[in-house]
C-alpha cells in the first residue's frame, strides 16, 4: 500500500468520523442523512464537520510530530455585500499549529494532508455549492516567538478581537 492510499484511507476515515459528529451536532439524523444534508448545500451543518475535522487534524498532527504545543481553528473574515445569503464567503478550515519550532516537514505533511482531506471531501460528500476554498485545510505554523511578539499568525493565538478556538493542546 502506498503512503498517498494510506492518506486517503486515513482522510476518508476522518470523513466518516466527522460525518457522524455532524449527524449528532447538527440533529439531521444519521451519517447518511448528515451526508445527504451536505450534498443539498447546508452551510450550516458542514460548520459541523468542519469543526470535527479541525479537532481530527489537530490531534494527527500532534502524533506525527512532538513539538505541536496546541491547535486552533479560526474563521478569517466574512466578505458582506449586504445580500444575507451571500454573506458568507467558504473558507475551509483555517488552523494555527503552535510549535516549539517550525520545520519544513511538519509544513510538508499538513500540505500533503491537506490534499487528500480535499480529495476525500470532494469525493465522499460532493456538495453542489462547494467551492475550491470550501475543500481547503490551511495549516499555518507559529512558534513562541510569533506569539511572544505577536507575529502573522502568531499574534492571533490571544487576540482580543479574533477568537480562535483551540482544538487540541499537549497535556503538560
Amino acid at each position: 500500500m502506498t503512503i498517498k492510499q494510506m492518506n486517503r484511507d486515513m482522510t476518508d476515515q476522518m470523513v466518516e468520523a466527522a460525518l457522524s459528529f455532524c449527524a449528532r451536532q447538527a440533529c439531521v439524523g444519521d451519517a447518511e442523512q448528515a451526508r445527504q444534508a451536505l450534498h443539498q448545500g447546508q452551510c450550516d451543518v458542514c460548520d459541523y464537520l468542519c469543526y470535527s475535522l479541525a479537532k481530527q487534524v489537530g490531534e494527527y498532527l500532534s502524533q506525527m510530530d512532538e513539538t505541536v504545543k496546541a491547535v486552533y481553528v479560526f474563521e478569517p473574515e466574512y466578505a458582506w455585500d449586504g445580500d444575507t445569503a451571500a454573506a458568507r464567503r467558504p473558507s475551509g478550515i483555517n488552523l494555527i499549529a503552535w510549535v516549539d519550532r517550525k520545520s519544513a516537514s511538519l509544513d510538508a505533511l499538513a500540505g500533503a494532508l491537506g490534499t487528500t482531506l480535499s480529495e476525500s471531501r470532494r469525493n465522499k460528500l460532493g456538495c453542489v455549492k462547494a467551492t475550491a476554498p470550501c475543500n481547503a485545510l490551511n495549516v499555518h505554523l507559529v512558534d513562541d516567538a510569533d506569539v511572544e511578539n505577536r507575529r502573522g499568525y502568531g499574534a492571533m493565538v490571544d487576540s482580543l478581537y479574533i477568537r480562535p478556538i483551540k482544538v487540541w493542546a499537549r497535556v503538560a
